[in-house]
Parts: structure tokens; C-alpha cells; sequence
């Protein structure tokens, strides 16, 4: 079991007041070691680059397939990730590199687990698919919040949204996100085609805060859909303000997540409790999972 102290940085938040207070957190005993500043990531936004094909074919030959409902989707292995990482010393897998060799799926402000499929990741998917006809996805404007390996966002592509996809680590959007989407395209497409549809997505690296305002004078989203990132309660402010500043007046943001994060302490509970207690988002409860380790699926609109 591990455990992190995270500390979020005041001068993070816009210069527009939040209307969300922090999220009561257990204080732990003073023998434990003071909190360290966490310098989080600056947002930017990372444009695909034609390096990208030159890999295709290692790509292909370490995928493997997923079917969610009638839909088919193709991601990269993740033993292949780590292995092709080992091998070349690149500068631009370092995040990814320091989570390998600390063993480590989260790595306080260097890296926020994104190589890793998650388990309500495949929840979230399911969902969708018995939910969701192919007519809600028309033309609607889609976030992949947190994506990680993208799965969300490229479901929804392959639906019929628009998408963008955003992710704490810029490496994990170009080693592990842009790939995926590369695979999801049709193989009658030649090099030209596959960049323009790949340029028609916007990817964005960095801290939730620094996204907003970087994208905050762009088309709202009508649907946001994040999996397993509410864990740490002092970064969930800054979620839900996300989440207040880049939806749409009557758009829906889906979050799963598990009912606690063990060594973190944030939760789905104590997640529904903060945002109940702030009164700015109404919440549905769409799916949970009674198991060993409970797992959920809510729905958020704007009050």
C-alpha cells in the first residue's frame, strides 16, 4: 500500500474566485513529514506529429483488440509500453520512466498513472454501450478527462463525437493516447488522411487549473467523461471547477470511480459528499458495482 502527500498550489486557481471550498481532509499525525510544494504542470496543447506513422507497424503488432457493445477497439499493450521505454533513454518519457523505476502508478505532480487501464475505465466503457445510442454522440462535442490510454474518447469518436483529450502527462499523450487513436483509424486511409483526422482531435498535457485556463475562451463540451480521477481529495476542487468552467449549460459530465482509493483518501462516497455539500452540480446515480472493492458511475449537471 502506498501513500502520498499532495499539497495544491493556492496560485493555481484562475483570477475568477471559485465557488467550490476544499474538501475536508483528515488530518494525520504530527510525526508524519511535513508537506512538500508540488510544482504541478503547466497546461499546453500537444499537436501530433507525422513521427507518429513511422511506428505504426510496431504498433500494430502490439495491440489487441476490446469489444465494447458493437464496437470495436484497439489499444497498445501495456507490457510492450514499459519494455520499448527500457530500451531508449528519451528525454520526452522521462514522467513514464520515473513511474517504472519507482514501481509506482502515481507519482505526486510528475505522474498521475495514465499507462494503466483502470478498472472503471471498462465500467464507464460498458456503460456507454448499453446506455448511449449512436445518435447521442452525433456532432456532440466530448472531453476525455484524464484519459490515460484514451479508450473513453476513442469510443466516443468512433461513435460520432468530436473529441479532446486531455491527460496530466504530455508523455503519456504522445507514447500512449495519439497511438491508440492511430490504431482505431481504418486501414484503407493512407498517411495523409490518418494525420488529418489525428489533427482533428486536440490533445492537452498539464494540471486541471492550467487546462481551463488555457481553453477557456473555446467551444464548452457537452459531455465529459473522466474515470478514476477523484482519488486525491486536494485535487478535487480543482476537478469540479474544470468541470464548472469548460461544460455546457446543459451538458452531463459521467465520472467513475471506486468507493475509496486505499493510502489516498478520496473516494466515490466522500467524492458525492463534497460535491452535494457545494450545491453547484446536481448528481444521478447511474451504476454501481456491490463487490469486494465497490465501484459507481455518476452523472453531474450544472444546478
Amino acid at each position: 500500500m502506498f501513500e502520498f502527500n499532495f499539497e495544491v498550489n493556492e496560485s493555481d486557481s484562475s483570477d475568477t474566485e471559485s465557488p467550490f471550498k476544499k474538501p475536508k481532509i483528515v488530518e494525520k499525525s504530527k510525526s508524519d513529514s511535513p508537506k512538500e510544494k508540488i510544482d504541478w504542470y503547466q497546461a499546453e496543447e500537444v499537436k501530433p506529429t507525422k513521427d507518429l506513422l513511422q511506428s505504426l507497424d510496431i504498433y500494430e503488432l502490439n495491440a489487441k483488440e476490446l469489444t465494447i457493445g458493437d464496437v470495436e477497439l484497439r489499444h497498445l499493450i501495456a507490457g510492450f509500453l514499459l519494455e520499448d521505454i527500457k530500451k531508449h533513454n528519451d528525454s520526452d518519457t522521462q514522467d513514464l520512466r520515473k513511474s517504472e523505476e519507482s514501481h509506482s502508478d502515481l507519482i505526486a505532480g510528475v505522474y498521475e498513472g495514465g499507462a494503466k487501464i483502470w478498472e472503471c475505465t471498462d465500467d464507464l466503457l460498458i456503460y456507454l454501450s448499453k446506455n448511449f445510442a449512436k445518435s447521442d454522440w452525433k456532432d456532440k462535442l466530448v472531453l476525455d478527462l484524464g484519459c490515460g490510454s484514451g479508450l473513453l474518447g476513442i469510443y466516443s469518436w468512433k461513435c460520432g463525437a468530436k473529441i479532446d483529450f486531455q491527460d496530466y502527462n504530455k508523455d503519456v499523450l504522445e507514447k500512449i493516447t495519439m497511438p491508440n487513436v492511430l490504431l482505431n483509424f481504418e486501414d484503407t486511409l493512407n498517411d495523409d488522411e490518418k494525420m488529418e483526422l489525428l489533427q482533428k482531435c486536440h490533445f492537452y498535457a498539464g494540471d486541471w487549473s492550467y487546462f481551463a485556463a488555457l481553453t477557456n475562451n473555446l467551444e464548452k463540451y457537452d459531455i465529459i467523461l473522466t474515470s478514476e480521477t477523484i482519488y486525491n481529495i486536494e485535487n478535487q476542487q480543482k476537478l469540479l471547477e474544470t468541470f464548472r468552467k469548460r461544460l455546457k449549460r446543459d451538458g452531463r459530465v459521467l465520472v467513475a470511480g471506486k468507493s475509496h482509493y486505499f493510502g489516498v483518501g478520496g473516494g466515490l462516497e466522500q467524492f458525492i459528499d463534497y460535491v452535494k455539500s457545494e450545491n453547484v452540480f446536481k448528481i444521478n446515480y447511474l451504476w454501481n458495482a456491490d463487490e469486494n472493492l465497490k465501484r459507481g458511475i455518476i452523472e453531474l449537471k450544472l444546478q
